[in-house]
């Protein structure tokens, strides 16, 4: 799976991330930037999530990871002073952090919150 310009998925043009999982039902997108300094989406699905990285910063080349849910972990939820809203969530040993701005980005985090809530409660009943 290729995407153009990961950075300039920030934005959060979900459905062009959507289409790109063909054969996945893709609950929300949520772009972040991994500890390490780079750009990622976490791309929440019914049953995972997809972490993609680009393998370098001008590359066309991505890295799509799969971790299960209850890997996931929301550390810290945060909204500032200047309309940025930020999520730190931790997948297996990675840590990613979210800072989004407007009702857009506002929606965006709610949105995977939701995701991984409502992911893990139906995956600990099963």
């Amino acid at each position: 799976m290729r995407f153009g310009d990961l950075p300039g998925l920030t934005s959060l043009p979900v459905d062009h991330v959507r289409h790109r999982f063909r054969n996945e039902e893709v609950l929300t997108v949520l772009p972040a930037r991994a500890t390490a300094g780079r750009d990622s989406l976490l791309v929440a699905t019914p049953f995972k999530v997809a972490v993609v990285t680009g393998e370098a910063p001008a590359g066309e080349h991505w890295m799509t990871h799969w971790a299960p849910w209850d890997t996931v972990r929301i550390d810290d939820d945060e909204a500032t002073d200047d309309g940025m809203y930020g999520l730190t969530l931790s997948v297996g040993r990675l840590t990613f952090h979210a800072r989004l701005s407007g009702l857009e980005g506002q929606r965006a985090l709610r949105d995977f919150v939701v995701a991984v809530e409502s992911r893990r409660s139906a995956l600990a009943v099963v």
